[in-house]
């Protein structure tokens, strides 16, 4: 079994938020790794896959518990004294590859979702949803990005009539499985 998850080194939150501006955030912060478990023997190995500090993980839902190409991640990064999210990593885990896309300058995140495309092929052909908050314009948007090219222009910039709490977490259900 493989496990691949945000791991820090203590479950202090509010101490990952204490630091002193300028410093490299501190090593309580999340950073994906990945484990494998052998049922049979007990052994578990462990292994870190970046040391870019990340938080909320997210796969294709359809791979969740089953094997999978790609992990998107919130990465964190300094803001004065405060920790946000100020962009999204979109991780191969075959390769060991790593795309980031910023949200830009005074814009932070919240956690992305994966949404797939109808009658999509491949693992990662759909959509990151998220939600970003624009310090300098005061508003918060949902955006929408290609989940195969971060790169690209957002697909898509929803603005919104009212700011999105940075904690705000969601789930993405087509209309078929509502029914």
């Amino acid at each position: 079994m493989v496990l691949t998850a945000c791991r820090a080194e203590s479950s202090d939150v509010l101490a990952a938020h204490l630091y002193e501006p300028g410093l490299a955030p501190p090593n309580d912060l999340g950073r994906l790794h990945r484990w494998r478990l052998d049922l049979a023997t007990g052994e578990a190995r462990e292994e870190p896959l970046d040391d870019v500090p990340c938080e909320f993980p997210r796969v294709h839902e359809a791979h969740l518990g089953r094997p999978h190409r790609y992990a998107y991640v919130g990465r964190v990064g300094a803001v004065g004294d405060d920790l946000r999210f100020t962009g999204v990593m979109k991780y191969d885990l075959r390769t060991g590859s790593a795309e980031s896309l910023a949200w830009g300058r005074g814009r932070y995140g919240a956690e992305v979702l994966f949404v797939p495309r109808q009658r999509a092929r491949d693992e990662d052909d759909g959509y990151l949803l998220g939600y970003v908050w624009d310090q300098l314009e005061q508003r918060s948007e949902m955006v929408v990005v290609d989940a195969r090219d971060l790169f690209a222009r957002p697909l898509a910039r929803v603005l919104l009539p009212q700011r999105v709490p940075f904690g705000f977490h969601g789930a993405w259900l087509d209309a078929a499985r509502l029914i």
